[in-house]
């Protein structure tokens, strides 16, 4: 984490300060909620929606923080502790990381995509692991906010750090990218998150390339080169001083994956037509692209096989993605956490290799997707006869015509839900059968609700 003198701090963020307290005191990392505050740290009170990080200063205070943001207009600031006075309080967070990150010697690998950003970077990291120290996005991280706590998050002494970065608009990875300013930026694919705000695919695409606009002159951008529109995005780019790097299941790749094979518990794949076999531990046939492009990023960091295949056995993974459990009879593949038309076939596929007398699919809505949200859900019902499905169960208001688009094409049993309980509930004699579910919504959906109710309920 960020450690630094007080007096360092000021000049990093040029601010205005209220000397009071403590002035020589050492800073020893940032919160941003009250409740989480340790000694030593700086309090970084944010303005959201529904409260003032402002109101909270005295709990920080108790926490044992050593200092304390406050914006400019905001009265009463405590008289305690010191007070950096700016302009706006995430601003300042945000500048305060990339000066920060800045100061960093470690190689930063930034990822972004619409969908397996946080699976790759769980794999990349545990292949860096290997060689070097290094430090990964916690959780999903990954906005304005998640993405400057991890910089400040980083050891001074990080060999290497895999962040992770979301966007949901067409200037968002500017910010991003100003921060985190990557050496290695992989991009894992295009898809149809966030079309409400960004309009179109290519759209998507071109946003998500603007990751190497602060990118270090001798980068390395790595994409999928499958996508013919992030092929067309990349071609479009202003950057003729950084390195390119493709990987995918077609040939012409600079990694292609080839004789890909998957089982129920892990994966393994060639590359380049060789004969050499890498294993990963992780299930699902788009685990292996992604596993693609953390690879290129650990041979561009000079690693070697041994290293990289010891990271794919070993990853450590990120909860409520392709995460295998067992509650009662039913063996569970909870992948609530995000959803889209591309995400939800990956995870239909990966169902497909389980192996069980009754397999029941839960689909949530699929948020985001702009006006042609409800032929998107209806459609991506009608996919599911490509599977092999014994009952399709939906909840929410949109996967009622994903329910409708499952029902004109399958004759097993299709049922919608309105609520959390009554899909509990009707779960719950499942639990007595041997029998497997895959369950999969947004993350406004709250499916790890019903998952965990049904863990209580066994």
């Amino acid at each position: 984490m960020i450690t630094r003198s007080l007096e360092a701090i000021i000049r990093m963020l040029d601010a205005d300060y209220i000397e009071q307290g403590n002035m020589n005191v050492q800073i020893k990392g940032v919160c941003i909620d009250s409740r989480k505050a340790v000694a030593g740290n700086l309090y970084v009170p944010l303005i959201g929606a529904r409260a003032d990080g402002h109101a909270f200063v005295k709990e920080a205070i108790q926490g044992g923080v050593a200092a304390t943001l406050w914006k400019r207009d905001v009265p009463n600031p405590p008289a305690d502790i010191p007070v950096l006075i700016v302009d706006d309080t995430l601003d300042a967070l945000q500048r305060l990381a990339k000066a920060y990150r800045e100061q960093l010697s470690c190689r930063i690998i930034g990822i972004t995509g619409s969908n397996g950003k946080t699976s790759t970077k769980d794999i990349a990291a545990s292949i860096l692991s290997q060689t070097y120290r290094t430090y990964k996005t916690l959780g999903n991280q990954n906005n304005e906010i998640g993405v400057p706590l991890t910089l400040l998050a980083l050891a001074d002494d990080a060999q290497a750090a895999v962040v992770e970065m979301g966007i949901e608009t067409m200037d968002e990875m500017d910010l991003l990218s100003e921060m985190v300013q990557p050496d290695i930026a992989i991009i894992t694919n295009i898809g149809e998150a966030h079309l409400v705000n960004m309009g179109s695919k290519e759209n998507i695409a071109i946003a998500k390339c603007k990751i190497v606009k602060a990118m270090k002159p001798k980068g390395l951008l790595i994409y999928n080169g499958d996508q013919k529109v992030l092929r067309d995005a990349v071609a479009r780019l202003e950057r003729d001083d950084i390195e390119l790097a493709t990987f995918g299941i077609q040939p012409g790749n600079d990694l292609q994956i080839t004789a890909l094979a998957t089982s129920m518990d892990h994966i393994s794949f060639s590359i380049n037509q060789e004969a050499q076999r890498y294993e990963l531990d992780m299930i699902g046939a788009h685990n292996a692209c992604n596993a693609a492009a953390a690879m290129l990023a650990g041979f561009a960091l000079g690693m070697c096989d041994e290293a990289i295949q010891r990271g794919l056995n070993h990853v450590e993974k990120t909860g409520l993605r392709n995460e295998v459990m067992q509650i009662g009879e039913m063996l569970v593949l909870n992948d609530s956490y995000k959803s889209n038309p591309q995400s939800v076939e990956a995870a239909l596929d990966t169902f497909d290799t389980i192996q069980a007398p009754y397999k029941i699919v839960v689909l949530g809505d699929m948020l985001d997707l702009g006006e042609e949200e409800i032929m998107i859900h209806y459609h991506c019902g009608k996919e599911l006869a490509k599977h092999a499905v014994d009952e399709v169960l939906t909840y929410g208001e949109l996967s009622a015509f994903l329910c409708q688009g499952a029902s004109n094409v399958l004759s097993c049993p299709c049922f919608h839900f309105t609520t959390h309980a009554e899909l509990i509930e009707y779960l719950k004699p499942y639990l007595k059968k041997t029998c497997a579910m895959l369950i999969k919504g947004s993350r406004g959906m709250h499916l790890d609700e019903v998952v965990e109710a049904l863990k209580g309920s066994k």
